[in-house]
């Protein structure tokens, strides 16, 4: 397989935590998160009370409490069933204070709703990668192109191929499973867009912990070496 050597440029990365059971009393969950998340990041990024917004509303389909951190860089959202995490303008040196934030409220969703428990985590992380070698792009993305494909090209002379990789992976049980997309970015020049979904149902992960941060870097580094990525990191 022919590899490409990408550099960070950018991403975005969003986290579900979904609870097993939806919250019912939403009056007390609004004061649970306020008082939860400032107490959880005061020793750390210490939150201020305009950073918080609550969104009311009839419905318990539309209720949601919100806390934006780093100049809006990130959002924590809080609903009736899932605890929300997005990030970004991501850079590289940001990754350690991003596992960080996640781990501080999984904990605190994992405390003060400990009753609710836990169905299933989703990370999902979409970046921009540029390519160290200005002419490897459209010869690594060639490669995967079927003979399906070449031959409907082929017969159809205003059509044009824009090639990509896709790849699913998931363990024997079920217990995860992991897409992997890449294309050519529209945003950045001599750059690829890489999407990678991972959904992991593993029942014994209740927080953001050393062991699920460990099976989500094993499956990123399975990915890449599936579909042939070598991040420089240096």
């Amino acid at each position: 397989m022919k590899t490409l050597r990408v550099r960070h440029h950018s991403a975005e990365i969003n986290v579900s935590f979904k609870l097993s059971r939806f919250i019912f009393d939403w009056s007390a969950a609004q004061q649970k998160f306020i008082v939860g998340i400032a107490d959880k990041f005061q020793d750390w990024r210490p939150v201020r009370p305009q950073d918080f917004r609550i969104t009311p509303t009839y419905s318990p389909g539309d209720v949601r409490c919100e806390c934006q951190l780093f100049g809006g860089a990130c959002s924590i959202v809080l609903t009736t069933d899932i605890l929300q995490l997005r990030f970004v303008n991501v850079d590289r040196e940001a990754y350690p204070t991003i596992t960080e934030t996640i781990r501080r409220s999984s904990e605190w969703l994992s405390s003060d709703f400990v009753d609710h428990g836990r169905d299933w985590s989703s990370f999902s992380i979409a970046k921009h990668l540029h390519a160290v070698d200005d002419s490897t792009i459209d010869s690594y993305l060639d490669q995967f192109m079927t003979e399906e494909v070449d031959a409907v090209v082929k017969s159809e002379p205003e059509v044009k191929y824009l090639p990509s990789a896709r790849i699913v992976l998931s363990d024997e049980n079920g217990g995860w499973v992991l897409r992997r997309s890449v294309e050519k970015s529209e945003w950045i020049d001599n750059g690829v867009f890489v999407d990678t979904q991972i959904h992991i149902r593993t029942p014994f992960v209740t927080t953001f912990g050393v062991q699920e941060q460990q099976l989500l870097a094993r499956l990123n580094g399975l990915a890449d070496r599936a579909v042939g990525l070598y991040e420089d990191i240096g």
